[in-house]
């Protein structure tokens, strides 16, 4: 492949790849112990510079890996993809509950449920949707004046 020819295709996979993605693979060989600790320290919410003493390591040096390091930044985006997928399921779980409870709460007349579900929903969002003309001759006159 031309020298052209192959930066286009790498241009292209770039464009298709969503911003931050990482490949599904275990980053973490690639990682050093303080690089490792580091991680951990930043997944589980520490400040860089937190994380960096952590890690034996100046913040600054912290602030290149999550620059430059692709490895360490894809073990950071995965790190946070998972903690993300862990919360997110308990959520799902809740949102049927939720939906039950709401269900429950109207079949027992309440208003305030049934009112805060059309709301959520958008139907009493306080924008009327505008109706067509009923009558067929005026309907007509406004296809011709418009076009089909």
């Amino acid at each position: 492949m031309l020298r052209v020819e192959k930066a286009e295709h790498e241009q292209e996979e770039c464009n298709q790849m969503p911003q931050n993605a990482t490949k599904n693979t275990n980053t973490e060989t690639a990682l050093s112990a303080a690089q490792l600790q580091v991680l951990n320290g930043l997944l589980a919410g520490e400040t860089v510079t937190a994380a960096a003493e952590a890690g034996g390591v100046d913040r600054s040096t912290v602030h290149r890996w999550l620059k430059d390091d692709f490895a360490f930044q894809a073990a950071l985006n995965q790190g946070e993809r998972e903690l993300r997928d862990a919360a997110q399921s308990p959520l799902n779980k809740s949102a049927t509950k939720a939906a039950e409870t709401v269900a429950h709460a109207m079949d027992h007349g309440d208003l305030k449920a049934a009112l805060m579900l059309l709301r959520g929903l958008g139907i009493l969002s306080g924008a009327v949707a505008a109706l067509g003309p009923d009558e067929p001759d005026v309907l007509r006159q406004e296809r011709d004046r418009c076009g089909p």
